[in-house]
Order: C-alpha cells, then sequence, then structure tokens
C-alpha cells in the first residue's frame, strides 16, 4: 500500500479503510475511538440519574466498567504482547484503556518493582468537567473519584492480576485552586491476598457474548517503521505514535470494540436494574446525545469538511458506534444519495441488547441518522430494499425543504467544558511536567 493519508480529506472513497489512514493519522484516530467512553458516559448517565438519583449512578458505573475492563484489558494485552502479571504489565493496560484517553487523562507512571509502582494524572478531563459542572461539590467528586473508582480499579487491575491492590496516596476532592497532579495512586501486588475482590453480575453476563472474543487480525504494514508490539519494557512516557501501521489499524478496531464491549455491559445493567422498557427508550436517545460532539471531533481529526453527502457518507464510514469488522456494513454513493447496506456479520448474532439494537429493532431509525444530522441537520434516512445475500439497506439523502433536525436535550450538556475541542494531537516527544505532588 501506498500514498497513506493523515486524514480522510480526499474524496469520498466506498473501499475506503482504516488501512488508509498514515500512522500519524491512526494515532490521532485511536485517541478519538477513546474519547466515545467519555461521550458514551455523559450521554447515558442523566438517564440513569432520573430514573435512580445518584445512587443509580455507581450503579450504573458498576456494572459497565466491571463488565467490560476485564475483558477489554485482557484483549488489549493479548493483541500487544504484553505477557506477565507485574505492575509494569497492568500500567501497559492502563494505557492502552478507553477509560483513559490518552492526553484526556494524562496519565505518568512510576515503576519501583515487580510488584509495587505509582501512577497519577498530570491532568484529568473527567475530574475538571464535574469540578467545573458541580461547582467542586464534595459529594459528587466523591462519588466518582471514590465510589465509582475503587471498585472498578480492583476489577480492571485484577483482570491482570488477581492479588494487585490500588490505594490512594492522594484524590479529589481538591480545593478550588489546587495546583499539582488530580491525583496519585500506589499500586502493589498483594502476594498474601487470599482471593480477589468480588466481580460484578455484568461481567459474567458480557463473557457469553460474542463481542467479548471477537478476534481482530494484524494485517499488513502499510507504512514502514514503529513498534509491532509492546512486549519490551513500559513506555513511561507512552505515544501511540511510537507503534507500527498493522498494530495502530488493530489498536483502532480494538478501541471501537472496546467502546462498543463498555456500552453493550451499560445496557445490560440498565434492563437488569430499570426494565426493558426504560434501556429500549434510552438507547437511542443515547446514541442521538453524543452524536453531534462525536462527529464534532471526527471531522476535526479526519478532515471532514462540508455538509454534502460526501461527508455524511464519509462519516457513517469512520464512526466507531458500527465497530468495523464486528459489523459488515459498506457506503455507496449514488447521485446524490449514499445508499448504506448492511451484510451478515457478528454484531448480528450477538445478544440483541446493544447499542446497535436499532439496526434490527427500529430499522426506520437505526442510529447512524444521528451522525449524519450532526453533518447536515436536514439529512434524511429511509429504508430500501436489499440486494440479494444483504439484510438490510438505506437511503440517506438531503431534504432542502425538511425543516433541521434539532439536537437533542442533552447535547448541549454532554459536550460542556471542552471536550468537544481538546486537543489530541500528537504528544511532544519528551515529558511535559505539568504539576508537583503537593
Amino acid at each position: 500500500m501506498s500514498d497513506l493519508c493523515d486524514d480522510y480529506s480526499g474524496p469520498f472513497d466506498p473501499d475506503w479503510t482504516l488501512e488508509q489512514l498514515s500512522r500519524a493519522g491512526l494515532a490521532r484516530l485511536c485517541r478519538e475511538y477513546q474519547m466515545l467512553s467519555m461521550f458514551h458516559d455523559r450521554a447515558w448517565m442523566p438517564h440513569v440519574a432520573a430514573v435512580g438519583g445518584m445512587d443509580a449512578s455507581v450503579v450504573m458505573a458498576d456494572g459497565e466498567w466491571m463488565g467490560s475492563s476485564p475483558i477489554y484489558t485482557r484483549r488489549n494485552l493479548a493483541n500487544v504482547g504484553a505477557r506477565g502479571d507485574t505492575v509494569a504489565s497492568i500500567f501497559k493496560g492502563i494505557q492502552l484503556d478507553i477509560g483513559g484517553p490518552d492526553h484526556f487523562l494524562d496519565f505518568r507512571f512510576e515503576v519501583v518493582s515487580d510488584d509495587e509502582g505509582f501512577f497519577w494524572t498530570e491532568f484529568c478531563g473527567p475530574h475538571d468537567h464535574l469540578r467545573r459542572l458541580t461547582g467542586n461539590d464534595a459529594a459528587t467528586v466523591s462519588m466518582m473519584c471514590h465510589d465509582m473508582e475503587d471498585r472498578t480499579f480492583d476489577a480492571t487491575f485484577g483482570a491482570t492480576n488477581p492479588k494487585a491492590r490500588c490505594e490512594p496516596v492522594f484524590r479529589p476532592p481538591r480545593p478550588d485552586e489546587f495546583t499539582g497532579h488530580h491525583c496519585r495512586w500506589r499500586l502493589f501486588i498483594d502476594h498474601d491476598a487470599v482471593q480477589a475482590p468480588p466481580a460484578n453480575p455484568s461481567l459474567a453476563f458480557m463473557e457469553t457474548t460474542v463481542a467479548a472474543t471477537f478476534a481482530i487480525p494484524l494485517g499488513d504494514a502499510g507504512e514502514p517503521g514503529g513498534l509491532t508490539d509492546y512486549s519490551g519494557p513500559l513506555l513511561e512516557w507512552f505515544r501511540l505514535e511510537e507503534f507500527s501501521h498493522p498494530f495502530l489499524v488493530r489498536q483502532a478496531r480494538e478501541y471501537a470494540l472496546d467502546d462498543h464491549l463498555l456500552m453493550r455491559a451499560a445496557c445490560w445493567t440498565a434492563e437488569r436494574h430499570w426494565g426493558a422498557e426504560f434501556l429500549a427508550s434510552t438507547v437511542p436517545q443515547h446514541r442521538a446525545a453524543f452524536a453531534p460532539g462525536l462527529t464534532t471531533r471526527l471531522r476535526d481529526a479526519l478532515a471532514i469538511h462540508g455538509e454534502g453527502i460526501e461527508a455524511v457518507a464519509k462519516m457513517i464510514q469512520v464512526d466507531p458506534v458500527h465497530v468495523p469488522g464486528y459489523t459488515a456494513f459498506r457506503v455507496d454513493l449514488d447521485g446524490d444519495d449514499a445508499i448504506v447496506t448492511l451484510d451478515d456479520c457478528a454484531a448480528l448474532h450477538d445478544d440483541p441488547r446493544s447499542p446497535l439494537a436499532p439496526l434490527t429493532a427500529t430499522p426506520s431509525t437505526p442510529g447512524f441518522e444521528h451522525m449524519a444530522e450532526a453533518i447536515n441537520p436536514r439529512a434524511r434516512v429511509e429504508i430500501v430494499d436489499p440486494p440479494a445475500g444483504a439484510v438490510a439497506r438505506w437511503r440517506v439523502f438531503i431534504d432542502s425543504a425538511a425543516e433541521p433536525a434539532a439536537p437533542h436535550p442533552f447535547a448541549d450538556m454532554v459536550n460542556l467544558h471542552d471536550i468537544t475541542t481538546f486537543d489530541l494531537r500528537a504528544r511532544p516527544e519528551t515529558p511535559v511536567v505539568l504539576g508537583r505532588n503537593p
């Protein structure tokens, strides 16, 4: 492969794949796909809080993260060849975790020995957001940084070593005008521990899904250079730009699947605690609320300009909710229309409680219409007859006479505090120290 691009600013290509991006473009897109986890929670939690208050938000956080992070942590470490159960191996899992998008959570690491280390955040986007959103309300900040993190950290780190334990050196709440790191943690292996902390019931369900074991193969190199795996020493200053082209292609697909696992665990948890009707109502609203912000970020990262049908078609191609490979979408242009075809795929044989449920449950509103409307609010989607062998097909078009679609009421709240503009371009090649320990 030659003539790789840093973005998707050229003409629409019905055969476009991630392999056509350069290493630099893929590294940036990986971080954008990680950020979907942040959009997801901001769009989902208001619905949960509305039915069960703040306590319900903790129940949801436990269910979604404890049900997905052990699975995708093992997947990530196996994919990149990071073997072992030491503190350094656990730190590699943190570096690859969708729950800590590179830069948006600026993790730093210190390995003391195989059994002990420290990690901290020079900057923490979720803490910064919640602090500003609530006026640094101590109870709300503690809910996220204590009630949610204590159990979810145990579940994530325990996937690499069941005897791993984590304790705060300090963490929020922090003073209004604090200086230094947002939090600092000691990670250690407790060899005397008898058993791991209890798992959330969501994990047992998630381990039965097709998504949990869906394999993403490593492809051919389209560009020379970079580390082909992560079997070597911990990179304390972690940059995806250091890795090879096939590594990054697979990692982008893996991040999309990891986001899917997180959202799928959220769906199962929502139905278990608040019922099938709540889940069916929330899934389409969830997608509608985060679509504008996610679209803004992807347009910027991939230089997808304009409001025409080509921009709409490109956005459907790059939408991480569709999890390339796990689903089988094809997008073509036919005059002024984009034609979206869904073929048989692994997603259609998985448990139906999923962010992809609208594709078959309510095909007239398949979900991706929200991404199209974020490109052009007069974009419309209608079902058309699929060709032989296909499962479904849709026509996407711009109706110049239509009333512009209104954004979801939660969209502005989801996009607060720079989540759509936070700089996810490459970090410098050497560390930048932003804070000091108190």
